[in-house]
């Protein structure tokens, strides 16, 4: 294995972060009761209210503070999702993400050899355009435990919960996934870019400086 999310952790390490997270889950949890009690009173507030204009605005406002509150846990819970992983290897990638709002999970098995290219899009989605799949697997893992089975597509897209493992594909990677690379001009300094005459007057390479 070349690279691997999450990373192993010593079971030291796996009790303080799981520590840490009790303790965000908290603060978030606190964070969304505190928008939807809110929410509630100024909806409240508007309902009572006798000027009409004013009572719209105000249960407006209320119930959008409680979506805000509740959109907020949804998506700290989201973006942490244990079952999410990415583990990247000489000849396939082996990715799982979340996909959409049901709670179900995307399992990819991909080898490079049947990727005929690869880029990214513009909100940062690795997309891989496969052809001839033999080999490569792909797995919708319903929340309820159960497994399905799906057919190759022409074209995946993967989001990485990890962008080192994304950056790891890129730079290290980019042959073997058809990724577009792009070389730059290095410029390298040498005896030749000061002429006899230049020597003459700036022996230190100073430029007169």
């Amino acid at each position: 294995m070349l690279y691997e999310y999450p990373p192993k952790l010593t079971r030291q390490a796996r009790q303080q972060k799981a520590l840490h997270d009790l303790e965000e889950h908290r603060k978030m949890r606190r964070t969304m009761y505190k928008n939807l009690i809110l929410g509630a009173v100024i909806t409240v507030i508007g309902i009572i209210a006798p000027n009409v204009i004013v009572k719209i605005i105000l249960i407006l406002l209320g119930l959008a503070n409680i979506a805000v509150g509740g959109l907020l846990y949804w998506y700290f819970a989201y973006y942490r999702a244990a079952d999410v992983y990415t583990r990247i290897y000489e000849d396939h990638i082996e990715h799982s993400q979340r996909k959409g709002l049901s709670g179900d999970y995307l399992e990819v098995s991909i080898f490079y050899d049947e990727v005929r290219k690869s880029w990214q899009t513009n909100s940062g989605l690795m997309v891989f355009e496969l052809s001839e799949v033999t080999r490569s697997e792909f797995t919708l893992r319903h929340k309820n435990g159960s497994t399905e089975k799906l057919s190759p597509p022409d074209k995946c897209e993967l989001s990485f919960q990890d962008t080192g493992a994304k950056l790891y594909l890129i730079e290290k990677l980019w042959e073997q996934i058809k990724y577009p690379h792009k070389e730059y001009n290095v410029i390298d300094d040498d005896d030749d870019y000061y002429s006899k005459e230049d020597m003459e007057w700036d022996k230190l390479h100073k430029h007169g400086l």
